[in-house]
């Protein structure tokens, strides 16, 4: 689905005048007042919630391509016509120390922390004026709380202090380790649950008050699971979303008249800067269907060369996404395999096969006739591909990939850690 441009920009530009001390510098504060107070009134709630969601279609590609560059999904090789850019190479070596400036993870890092202002603004405006329409200020409360908590689940999950110390900062306080942060997401998605009751007529994504809860306690289940308290995922992930159920998707767009999805843009058509692990090109050469959910071609050159590695094998990018592609953040296929893992750990009440082969049965392949841990962290690397999974699950599962020392989490930029007073 598409998104205007113009409307894009308009709203990016009226965001820019959030009452927020980190984004709004260098403004008279007269007329900093006085845009502030006009987006301060009924009339403007819509248009403030459509800017929290287009910022999170700003911050999530960005934030799926860096963080499988720096998993062992994507590699960067100059061997590579268009594996140009260092910063890329920096990512996928896990060089990513001091001082602190590759500009991708800036790219990365910046957004995502106007997703969390724009969001936690909407709630604190919605609370601040009276509204007329009960309905429209549940929807605010809700997508505040929903994307605010995406916001510091993205906090948690990605980014880092130190190699292996993940955390996020909020407002320029002090360092929050990944476990509270996880926490804090949770809180969010919780308040958003007392939300879910509004008119979904207009809604792009969410469809109705079923689909916008299941969403939400799956988003909980994952959130648990990857702080490690199993009890509670499975308790969420067992309200969460089943088969048939739409995913919950980001919309994309960036520049020019098109929507311009990150994927496609530096790992896909447009230029192939990351390529996919060897390994995906063993999936799809052991069992053709995995070509339904593994999109993959090779690399080739200009003159219609395919390009290789040392082995004789080809270099192979991804073609799930093209310019205009959304992007889902969850789906109930995640949510199988999150149930599928945690009854492998003895939680919750599913049947890890026949939830692992559900999941299989949609791409068209063929079932498994058995699953344990490693078959199922497998089952994970082929479905949640492109989606930012597997540089947790890497960490979760203690399979790191490069030398010790390294990176296992995107750095905390320097532009932060610079202007922050409660970080060294």
């Amino acid at each position: 689905m598409k998104i205007n441009k113009s409307i894009i920009l308009i709203l990016l530009s009226l965001m820019a005048f959030l009452s927020c001390e980190n984004y709004v510098t260098n403004v008279d504060p007269l007329i900093d007042a006085v845009e502030d107070e006009k987006l301060d009134t009924e009339s403007q709630v819509s248009f403030i919630i459509k800017g929290v969601k287009a910022q999170f279609a700003l911050t999530i590609d960005f934030m799926f391509v860096a963080s499988d560059g720096l998993s062992d999904a994507f590699i960067f090789d100059q061997r590579v016509p268009n594996a140009t850019y260092p910063q890329f190479a920096e990512i996928d070596q896990g060089d990513l120390g001091y001082p602190y400036d590759n500009n991708t993870v800036d790219n990365t890092y910046d957004p995502l922390g106007e997703l969390r202002l724009y969001s936690d603004d909407l709630i604190r405006r919605v609370n601040s004026i009276i509204l007329s329409d009960t309905s429209l200020k549940r929807e605010a409360l809700f997508n505040g709380n929903l994307y605010g908590g995406i916001a510091r689940y993205f906090y948690a999950s990605y980014f880092g202090l130190n190699p292996t110390e993940g955390g996020g900062i909020i407002d320029n306080g002090p360092f929050i380790p990944s476990n509270e942060m996880y926490g804090l997401a949770i809180e969010k998605f919780t308040e958003a649950l007392k939300y879910t009751d509004f008119d979904y007529t207009d809604q792009p994504v969410i469809s109705s008050k079923d689909h916008a809860e299941k969403i939400v306690h799956s988003l909980i289940a994952r959130a648990y699971l990857y702080k490690g308290d199993y009890a509670n995922a499975a308790t969420h992930a067992a309200l969460g979303m089943q088969n048939g159920d739409e995913p919950f998707q980001s919309l994309h767009f960036v520049g020019g008249d098109q929507e311009d999805n990150y994927w496609w843009q530096q790992a896909g058509d447009l230029r192939s800067q990351f390529v996919v692990d060897f390994r995906f090109l063993d999936y799809v050469e052991a069992d053709a269907d995995e070509y339904n959910r593994i999109i993959i071609t090779p690399v080739i050159t200009t003159g219609g060369d395919t390009v290789k590695n040392d082995d004789g094998r080809a270099f192979h990018y991804q073609i799930l996404y093209d310019q205009t592609s959304p992007i889902d953040f969850f789906s109930w296929q995640e949510n199988n395999l999150i149930l599928a893992e945690l009854a492998i750990r003895g939680h919750g009440g599913g049947d890890a096969l026949s939830l692992t082969n559900e999941v299989r049965s949609f791409h068209g392949i063929s079932d498994l006739a058995s699953i344990d841990m490693n078959g199922l962290i497998i089952e994970r690397d082929k479905e949640l591909w492109t989606r930012g999974a597997r540089l947790v699950d890497q960490r979760r599962y203690d399979m790191w990939h490069l030398p010790a020392g390294t990176w296992q989490y995107l750095c905390i930029t320097a532009n932060e850690r610079n202007n922050n007073p409660n970080i060294n």
